[in-house]
């Protein structure tokens, strides 16, 4: 098959070229038609068929030169764009040109390989020449910066696209190219300047408005949202800046806003299956289940790429509307994919609320998983459907029976870790926390884990601080390991420090093991009042914590 191929290659390559020796007068098509040609030119494309282009594009360029041949002169510089030899892509770049001069491909080749080898002066013209094409004009401006990024001499790019500008002084696509290269090149006048002249020309351009609001979100992102915000109310149907608007809102955590302009988006006729997706996930994250669960059926009905994650998202929206046998049929949906796993695991957990943890576990006893990573998903919610009916010494037998297959698995041994120390059983604990943190030096969880554990036990405190500030130090942000420094700090009878870090997590995730540590900070801080506030509201939304109901018990 791969001879075929290249022997259609070969006879496509030769019948262009002999036809175009037809049309030459200056060559005879006998020149075409020896076999030495034929024989190189196979030679030329099975080098190329199994990677070695350079000898390939050699073989082109010569045959090129011989046969006056653009085709070739533009196959062989093709060819060098895959390879390092700049020499080669250079000549070939210039044969081509040499041999058809009005083709807008070839000069747009050789200004890149110029561009490329830093020779901006001799792209000059070529730019220039491309640049009078009309056609060519608009594209060319814009697309000239991203040619141009890889030149490291900021000043020479900013001052080669001025001279191109010149002739321009009404498009503002030349502006652009300008203002663009000023900013990459810090030289604030110019870019000021620039973009006076294209709000003059085209104040309603969202190329340039897009440009400016990203240079202000690097600032500030509260910058952008401004600026925004306020080309929208000149400009309410640039639909590009509001999408660009409502992601900057997302991205600041600002949800209800980020929905509200969304969903303008989605009342656009031709608005897409993602940004009407993107609604219903908002919708989740505000909790309006109905209104997400609206527009995802919406999505459903546009040339959706991933409807099996759609289905998923509306039977966990069913599931949290406790209609279990409607999730089942939503999951019933999904196909053998990328998600099946997390469908059957989800249908796992509706089976245990619906009927109970045995006929949970029985179906996942009758689906395996493929991979090692699906194999020990399932393997982790088995013990965590065991653990949470506080079956913990069947949960702890189970991990025991598959230790043998998860070896080299750090992420089973961490878990395996936390099973043992809800047994007691500390020593078997350390050890499995301390053969995941070999295997995963940078297994944040598992320092903190093991850290917590010796705090929590009020033991080898140093050890505690070391591991857990280990572990901030590779997530300094995740709550759980704030919060086990708050608990360090608690037991050093440093009451400050540890509400300082343990009101910081909560802040971050209303944990209920989380809410019990601060209400304990708050008590001996003779905030008792607060304290009890915090553990009973906390008690609606996880009344079977068992921390939880044991801290407000003991001091109470």
């Amino acid at each position: 098959m791969r001879l075929f191929q290249i022997l259609v290659i070969i006879l496509t390559i030769f019948f262009s070229i002999f036809a175009n020796a037809k049309s030459d007068s200056s060559n005879s098509a006998d020149n075409y038609t020896n076999p030495d040609l034929i024989f190189r030119l196979l030679l030329g494309e099975i080098a190329s068929q199994r990677g070695e282009l350079n000898l390939a594009s050699e073989i082109f360029l010569d045959l090129a030169k011989q046969t006056n041949s653009d085709i070739l002169a533009e196959r062989a510089t093709r060819l060098t764009e895959y390879t390092r030899d700049s020499t080669i892509a250079l000549e070939a770049a210039k044969t081509w040109n040499t041999l058809n001069n009005e083709s807008l491909d070839a000069q747009q080749a050789l200004s890149e390989i110029l561009i490329a080898n830093n020779n901006l002066d001799e792209a000059m013209p070529i730019l220039q020449k491309l640049l009078t094409k009309e056609k060519a004009r608009v594209s060319g401006f814009l697309y000239l910066n991203t040619m141009l990024s890889r030149v490291t001499d900021k000043k020479s790019v900013l001052n080669l696209v001025s001279k191109l500008a010149e002739p321009y002084p009404l498009l503002v696509e030349a502006h652009f190219a300008v203002m663009h290269a000023a900013w990459v090149s810090k030289d604030q006048k110019i870019y000021e300047k620039e973009l006076v002249m294209i709000n003059k020309i085209k104040p309603d351009w969202e190329t340039s408005a897009l440009f400016k609001g990203q240079t202000l979100a690097q600032e500030k992102p509260e910058k952008a949202l401004i600026f925004y915000r306020d080309f929208l109310s000149k400009y309410p149907k640039s639909n590009n800046v509001q999408l660009e608007y409502a992601k900057i809102l997302t991205n600041e955590r600002k949800i209800n806003e980020a929905k509200n302009e969304f969903i303008k988006l989605v009342n656009i006729s031709n608005s897409s299956a993602e940004i009407i997706l993107t609604v219903g996930l908002l919708s989740i994250e505000l909790e309006d289940y109905d209104l997400a669960e609206k527009y995802f059926l919406q999505s459903l009905k546009k040339n959706l790429k991933d409807k099996d994650q759609v289905f998923i998202y509306l039977a966990k929206i069913a599931d949290k509307k406790n209609q279990y046998d409607v999730a089942i049929t939503w999951l019933s949906k999904v196909g053998n994919g990328n998600h099946l796993t997390e469908s059957k695991l989800i249908k796992a957990e509706i089976i245990a609320k619906k009927e109970s943890v045995d006929k949970a576990l029985e179906f996942l006893n009758s689906f395996t998983g493929n991979s090692l990573d699906e194999k020990l998903s399932i393997l982790k919610l088995k013990s965590s459907l065991f653990t949470r009916s506080n079956r913990h010494l069947e949960a702890f037998q189970l991990m025991q029976n598959e230790a043998s297959n998860f070896k080299e698995s750090p992420e089973f041994k961490f878990d395996f870790a936390l099973l043992a120390d809800k047994l007691n059983k500390y020593d078997l604990m350390e050890t499995f926390l301390r053969e995941a943190i070999k295997m995963k030096p940078d297994y944040a969880v598992a320092y903190n884990a093991l850290g917590y554990s010796f705090a929590d036990r009020n033991i080898k405190l140093d050890d505690a601080k070391k591991y857990i500030e280990i572990a901030m130090s590779i997530a300094p942000n995740n709550h759980y390991i704030l919060d086990s420094m708050g608990w360090l700090y608690f037991r050093l009878g440093k009451f400050d420090a540890a509400l300082s870090y343990i009101q910081k997590a909560y802040d971050i995730q209303a944990d209920p093991e989380i809410a019990a540590h601060l209400g304990e900070v708050l008590w001996v801080q003779g905030n008792k009042k607060e304290a009890n506030d915090l553990w009973q509201s906390s008690l609606q939304s996880f009344p079977d914590n068992e921390i939880l109901q044991e801290t407000f018990k003991r001091l109470n």
